[in-house]
């Protein structure tokens, strides 16, 4: 049970953006004592435990004073939030460099929840497509029914010209979404079929009665942390969120086949 206490923010089962736009102050160092270690971990984990979190690390944000990162492990995957002190009140959020805007919370969760491009994803359970040599590597979880992954497949990954794109369904916006997955994996060409629905809205037909593993594929993204559609897993197992633009998608990919 939650104590009246703890101070927090919700937004449905995932977190709530909450971005600190003003980090002009001068970094300072403040070291989490054992004692706060322990206070903030019991605060937090008696708020939210019952929804599964349970804090991984605490480490001091140099930005401001007595406001700590708390990294905690929810729903498969490592997710950032902010404490003070004591934990009584915390912050689920994204914090966000004025004068870059760059989200340090989203390069920190990156690094958190890297994985093994080739040992960590089952590629035999995605669709394959692949653009010119297709020397570099990614994988993309989307959804049929979401509009931010028709937009994405249709203005950055239709622009690649040097790809092996890597496309497992993730069926999670409802039963509509979950039927047109199982229609578009009993397809004879399952990557067509996803290609004109996603491009150019033609609907996927057929019976979808071939037992496709629809529950793996949802298992998979759950286990691997991935919160929203689409999501980009890079070569170097990094990921972004939502339609990244081409240039942006470009950019990450050349980075990751470098790393």
């Amino acid at each position: 049970m939650i104590k009246p206490s703890t101070t927090f923010i919700k937004r449905g089962l995932g977190l709530a953006l909450l971005s600190f736009t003003s980090l002009v102050m001068a970094p300072s160092a403040i070291a989490v004592t054992k004692a706060q270690t322990q206070q903030i971990t019991q605060s937090i984990e008696d708020a939210l435990g019952t929804s599964g979190v349970k804090v991984l690390s605490i480490t001091d944000v140099k930005y401001f004073d007595g406001l700590f990162e708390v990294v905690v492990s929810h729903a498969g995957g490592k997710k950032i939030i902010y404490s003070n002190g004591s934990g009584s009140h915390l912050i689920l959020g994204d914090l966000i460099d004025s004068k870059t805007m760059d989200n340090l919370t989203e390069a920190k969760m990156d690094k958190l929840n890297a994985i093994a491009f080739n040992k960590d994803l089952p590629l035999k359970l995605a669709l394959k497509s692949v653009y010119g040599k297709g020397t570099r590597k990614i994988a993309v979880f989307e959804d049929p029914n979401c509009g931010y992954c028709k937009r994405f497949r249709r203005e950055a990954l239709s622009k690649l010209d040097d790809a092996t794109v890597y496309t497992f369904l993730y069926p999670v916006l409802g039963q509509d979404s979950i039927d047109k997955a199982q229609k578009v994996l009993c397809a004879a060409d399952q990557t067509k079929v996803w290609d004109d629905w996603m491009l150019k809205g033609k609907t996927p037909s057929g019976a979808g009665d071939c037992n496709p593993p629809i529950s793996q594929l949802v298992q998979l993204g759950r286990g691997l942390g991935v919160a929203g559609t689409p999501t980009i897993i890079f070569e170097d197992g990094t990921r972004a969120s939502g339609a990244i633009t081409a240039s942006e998608l470009t950019k990450r990919m050349s980075l990751a086949a470098r790393n």
